[in-house]
């Protein structure tokens, strides 16, 4: 039975089109991946028929044969709260700061009249989407998470309240290799477990053609082909598809060919980082521990592992961004300072890229 379905779909901002004459149906229980470059449509085609944009929406969004275009702002939260849960790309952004999880948790559970949880009715929500530890993780603030355990709390969130259908926007993109086939392998079987339907937007090809039923190719605002996702990956019809799936990155290609490496630029020894543990809990978590690493002019450096193993909080640490318990940071053969004393000239030379533009860039100041 069609339990989503999108007939000629136009979505536009400030008198732009963003989404031209899009249609699409996902069924209970099955689901569908809308993939495509960024700007091509996809969000936007996910969250404006819900009233979560500022776009205008015409033509047909039925959701278990209601129409939602057109539909008062009142009945669309009533939709988003009951019969849809939400998989937003920046867990971070997505996440209320100040509360935590166990708070946030709870009020997903409930907004949609269900009674109020227990503690280890919570506690099992977190465990049965992966998290560790989880009585520990209701207590936690956002922000002592890392980005794999904020989405999976988001993801505990947006099933909480047993909806129909279930809307992840690029749910893996911040999360490394193992956690996303983790994360896309828990989709589905939520969906398989509780019949929900599934509207995926995923960059992540491979993992669509494991774990996806149906792919969309979205190009310029339309979709340029649709159909079973073996048949679509496998044998693409248009010329589009062929070369998005062309772009795809291998690991079984050959190596890029490097520049040649100059003098050592950045050498850390002995690097050490641990945190507090949160609430009553005594002692420190270790979340990096005597690490030794070295880059020089020219060269780059992947420091790779799993979500939560220690990746950004070392590269924070030698910024001087993060805080830093043991260890010497030296730049072009120099002590940095400690990160209280670090001047602009000194910071001159690093240049952090974060991982939430959203979160990284000012929202009252324009880009030029």
């Amino acid at each position: 039975m069609t339990l989503l379905a999108a007939d000629n779909l136009d979505i536009r901002i400030g008198g732009r089109r963003i989404v031209e004459g899009a249609s699409f149906a996902i069924a209970a229980g099955r689901s569908l991946a809308l993939v495509g470059a960024s700007g091509s449509g996809k969000s936007q085609t996910c969250l404006a028929p819900f009233g979560l944009s500022p776009a205008t929406v015409q033509g047909s969004f039925r959701l278990d044969g209601e129409e939602l275009v057109g539909a008062r702002e009142a009945r669309l939260r009533h939709v988003r709260g009951g019969d849809v849960g939400f998989v937003f790309q920046q867990p971070l952004t997505a996440l209320t700061p100040h509360l935590t999880i166990g708070a946030q948790l709870r009020e997903a559970w409930t907004q949609a009249g269900a009674p109020r949880p227990s503690r280890a009715e919570m506690a099992a929500a977190l465990e049965r989407v992966g998290l560790h530890d989880p009585r520990e993780r209701l207590d936690q603030y956002p922000h002592r998470l890392s980005g794999g355990q904020r989405q999976r709390a988001l993801i505990a969130m947006a099933i909480a309240h047993r909806p129909k259908l279930l809307v992840a926007d690029e749910p893996t993109t911040a999360l490394d290799a193992m956690l996303r086939a983790e994360i896309m392998a828990l989709l589905g079987r939520l969906c398989d477990e509780e019949g929900m339907a599934l509207l995926l937007v995923s960059h992540d090809l491979a993992a669509v053609a494991d774990h996806a039923d149906a792919v969309a190719v979205m190009h310029a605002g339309r979709i340029v082909e649709t159909g079973p996702t073996r048949a679509v990956l496998g044998d693409p019809k248009s010329d589009y598809a062929r070369a998005l799936i062309a772009a795809s990155p291998r690991l079984d290609g050959p190596p890029p060919a490097l520049g040649p490496v100059g003098a050592p630029l950045v050498e850390a020894r002995q690097v050490s980082v641990s945190f507090a543990r949160p609430g009553w809990r005594r002692g420190r978590l270790q979340a990096v521990d005597a690490v030794d690493i070295d880059v020089a002019e020219g060269e780059a450096v992947a420091i790779v592992g799993g979500s939560g193993s220690g990746k950004s909080t070392l590269a924070r640490a030698i910024a001087r961004l993060g805080p830093i318990d043991a260890g010497e940071v030296r730049w072009r053969g120099a002590p940095l300072p400690p990160r209280k004393a670090m001047r602009p000239r000194d910071r001159a030379g690093l240049q952090p890229v974060f991982q939430d533009p959203v979160a990284s860039l000012d929202p009252l100041w324009k880009g030029r």
